[in-house]
């Protein structure tokens, strides 16, 4: 074991019932402020899916960096959506994008060694 590791494991042992609580609760805290945030960014991100739907957008860069914010907040299940129409529409013309975020998303949000291989086989359905 690692010194760095066995420094971390003293520490988290010599804390008492009270530090826990306050750590847990801080920790909740957090979290709490984190799914907050994903909510307000809710109607950005249908704004941004409409108009790449509407083809209001089309610059490829613009929207590969509009993923990339995006997919920060996929742990959310409106912006997941949002996330895979914007894939589902690019789908045709720029494939290799799409497998790219794809597996950008699984690397993010998917348990190793669980097979969500079907989360995404949406896209390929509807391109056919």
């Amino acid at each position: 074991m690692s010194r760095k590791k066995q420094k971390i494991e003293q520490k988290t042992d010599n804390l008492s019932t009270n530090d826990e609580d306050k750590l847990f609760s801080d920790i909740s805290e957090i979290a709490k402020g984190i799914l907050g945030l994903a909510k307000t960014t809710v109607p950005f991100y249908k704004d941004f899916t409409d108009n790449v739907i509407n083809e209001r957008i089309s610059d490829i860069k613009t929207i590969e960096w509009q993923l990339s914010l995006m997919l920060d907040f996929c742990f959310d299940d409106e912006i997941l959506l949002l996330y895979k129409a914007v894939l589902r529409k690019l789908y045709d013309e720029y494939p290799e994008t799409v497998v790219s975020y794809v597996q950008f998303y699984r690397e993010m949000y998917e348990d190793e060694g669980i097979d969500n291989q079907n989360n995404f086989e949406f896209i390929e359905m509807e391109s056919s």
